[in-house]
């Protein structure tokens, strides 16, 4: 079975593959079929909008079926700055230590705030004649005080969970992936389209 995977991100699909192993599922970049490399703009209100965006777009422009995916860090301290926003926060090119730096920094003058955050993730998979199904979960924890870790990618260093004591990059890719809003979105995604 193959999965064609409406994305830029090198990290996130590198992701989404290992959720599988190849002989189950393989899961390929839009542009496997197409030479173009195109960004979608995300101008929806919610993560599922932006997800359904991404993918009736890019099964419009290969007539394939195609998975994408929004999500975004939300922040109780700062509800209004993340969120459906986040990657529109942070400055074009800054790299995943620059963003957590940037998101560290909110606290410096208010160490009394609340920590606690949330990462959602939402996939949707659609077909070229605008069917689609979707799929949404969310992870809670806590604004570590320092990157912590050497594993994953994006917010990892610095989401914290206080049932592990430890930050998402501390974790194996085994455990990671169990814990994953975007990993756990997906599995539920692929028993929906089995059935």
């Amino acid at each position: 079975m193959e999965i064609i995977v409406g994305t830029n991100n090198q990290g996130k699909l590198r992701e989404i593959q290992s959720a599988y192993s190849k002989e189950q599922i393989t899961f390929v970049p839009y542009t496997k079929y197409t030479k173009s490399n195109e960004e979608v703009a995300e101008i929806g209100n919610t993560y599922t909008e932006n997800a359904l965006i991404k993918a009736q777009f890019y099964a419009q422009k290969i007539g394939k079926p195609v998975l994408a995916d929004d999500g975004g860090l939300e922040i109780d301290a700062f509800p209004t700055i993340l969120g459906v926003q986040t990657a529109r926060f942070f400055k074009t090119g800054m790299s995943d230590t620059e963003k957590n730096q940037q998101l560290l920094a909110l606290f410096d003058a208010h160490e009394t705030f609340s920590r606690t955050i949330h990462l959602h993730a939402v996939l949707v998979y659609a077909w070229p004649n605008g069917e689609y199904i979707i799929s949404a979960k969310q992870l809670n924890g806590e604004l570590a005080k320092i990157e912590t870790g050497e594993l994953g990618y994006g917010f990892d260093k610095i989401f914290y969970l206080p049932k592990e004591r430890k930050t998402l990059a501390q974790l194996s890719d085994v455990q990671r992936n169990e814990l994953s809003p975007r990993m756990s979105a997906l599995k539920e995604l692929i028993e929906k389209l089995k059935e």
